[in-house]
């Protein structure tokens, strides 16, 4: 996953958010990122995988103003009220 390297334009506060070019992201743990899903009550999924030997699967979400990232070796699988959306490519590099 992508970390801040310090070439994205200098942060903007705009009505007590952040904004950058990229946008506002966190990178979250698997387990976090299930948990921000769980508080969700119709919640939209974004997801591709990458990888030609070893499948990694990247998710995506928006929550509270945020939008929360996370990879997984394992496919995830979601209940009936997540709509998930596969996309042919994600750009974490936040």
């Amino acid at each position: 996953m992508g970390y801040y390297r310090g070439d994205a334009a200098q942060p903007t506060a705009i009505g007590g958010r952040i904004f950058t070019e990229r946008g506002t992201g966190v990178c979250v743990k698997l387990e976090d990122f299930l948990a921000i899903l769980s508080k969700c009550e119709q919640p939209l999924v974004i997801f591709t995988s990458e990888g030609f030997f070893t499948k990694i699967y990247k998710y995506v979400t928006a929550y509270k103003g945020f939008v929360f990232f996370t990879e997984s070796l394992d496919k995830l699988e979601f209940g009936s009220n997540v709509e998930i959306i596969y996309a042919q490519s994600l750009s974490t590099d936040i």
